[in-house]
């Protein structure tokens, strides 16, 4: 599946898609918003084109798992191996890129960098669950424009 980058890993500005998809808008330092690491996104944030987040009314957040750098709005090749649900609905799917496709769900993620990323993604709204892949693939194609 294919994502656009909206947040490279490394990166301390909020940006997101504008509703057109004509550009991006960089809504300021992460750390105003999320203290966590600085404010220094831990891992590559984006979405899934061409889906909806019934919930959130936006399309499907995604965390991307990569030895890559990624840059602002470059898209994607990318891997579901799990779901992160949140109580505010605002779900991320977190997805491998070929250089990490070793990884088959979320338990065999380096556990210090699956505690950073629960930490950071649970800042404001606390993470009910992660759930498996078939959870995850029933999930997209629910959520998906294209059917």
């Amino acid at each position: 599946m294919k994502v656009i980058i909206e947040m490279p890993k490394g990166d301390d500005r909020r940006r997101h898609i504008k509703y057109d998809k004509s550009g991006f808008i960089d809504l300021g330092p992460t750390k105003d918003v999320i203290p966590v690491n600085d404010g220094i996104m831990p891992i590559h944030y984006g979405y899934i084109p061409e889906t909806l987040n019934k919930k959130e009314g936006d399309e499907i957040d995604v965390l991307v798992l990569s030895e890559k750098s990624y840059s602002v709005g470059e898209e994607v090749e990318v891997n579901p191996i799990a779901l992160i649900r949140r109580e505010d609905g605002d779900d991320k799917v977190i997805a491998t890129d070929e250089t990490k496709s070793s990884i088959k769900n979320w338990n065999e993620v380096e556990k210090k960098e699956r505690e950073l990323v629960e930490s950071f993604f649970s800042y404001h709204h606390k993470i009910l669950s992660v759930e498996n892949i078939e959870v995850t693939k029933k999930y997209l194609e629910d959520c998906s424009l294209g059917n």
